[in-house]
């Protein structure tokens, strides 16, 4: 949301975003004042690694839901694939559903 600001000279003037505010800085502070503001606000390199091991983490838990997304969608198909038979295999689906019974309560108890 951009900000009107009114300059010691009594000129008024449309600051849209952090680069415009650090354009008027430097305009009428010089660049040795943008530099030091530019600082100020920069973020510490602590956070920066914060964030990126945020990101990597996300990624990763991503990356291991769609892995059991696909070895639930696999198991599916298996089921499926076991009801259109002509006799159904007890045995084979009961294991197929023990497959998912393990996946879901892993993936629901593991922290």
């Amino acid at each position: 949301m951009p900000s009107v600001i009114q300059m010691k000279n009594g000129k008024t003037e449309t600051v849209f975003d952090l680069d415009g505010l650090l354009y008027l800085v430097e305009e009428h502070m010089g660049s040795d004042a943008r530099r030091l503001l530019e600082d100020f606000t920069a973020p510490d390199d602590d956070d920066a690694e914060y964030i990126d091991s945020l990101e990597n983490e996300n990624q990763r838990l991503r990356g291991h839901h769609r892995e059991v997304m696909e070895d639930l969608r696999a198991q599916s198909e298996t089921i499926a694939r076991l009801i259109q038979e002509r006799e159904i295999d007890r045995s084979a689906l009961s294991t197929v559903a023990g497959i998912i019974g393990k996946t879901t309560w892993r993936e629901c108890n593991v922290g």
